[in-house]
């Protein structure tokens, strides 16, 4: 069995309710796993409050099939936990068609809605319409 370094790397931030996700690098399943670990810490702060995420992705940024399994469990997990949103912001990325047909499918099969975006200030809106939707509807439950 062989250990790979993790590649790729990643930063996190937090604006309200949004979580920003700056990606850069191939990502593999190490670089993955890390980032699963701390978003999940990020999410369990909110205590089950919507929340919606942010990420922009530099030329390099690509799953490795790994990656990307390990990506879905995290993103169904993350969406039973209060994610209603994400945005993508792809502009940087060379391999634009890729990325966004394994996102389509990541935030398709966990039913949270996605759109690719130009910018932060363009997404934050309808991300913040999203969450704002989406507590209005927990508190009819």
């Amino acid at each position: 069995m062989h250990v790979f370094e993790p590649h790729g790397e990643y930063s996190l931030e937090i604006d309200d309710c949004i979580i920003k996700l700056f990606a850069t690098g191939a990502a593999n399943k190490e670089t993955i796993d890390a980032y699963v670990r701390e978003v999940r810490s990020l999410v369990d702060s909110f205590a089950g409050a919507p929340f919606a995420m942010y990420s922009v992705y530099d030329q390099n940024v690509i799953l490795t099939p790994e990656a990307e399994a390990v990506l879905a469990l995290s993103i169904a997990e993350r969406a039973e936990k209060g994610l209603c949103a994400c945005a993508l912001d792809l502009n940087n990325s060379t391999s634009r068609l890729i990325v966004s047909a394994q996102m389509d499918r990541l935030y398709k099969n966990a039913g949270v809605p996605w759109r690719t975006v130009n910018s932060y200030e363009e997404s934050k809106p309808w991300l913040e319409a999203r969450i704002e939707e989406a507590r209005k509807a927990k508190g009819k439950n």
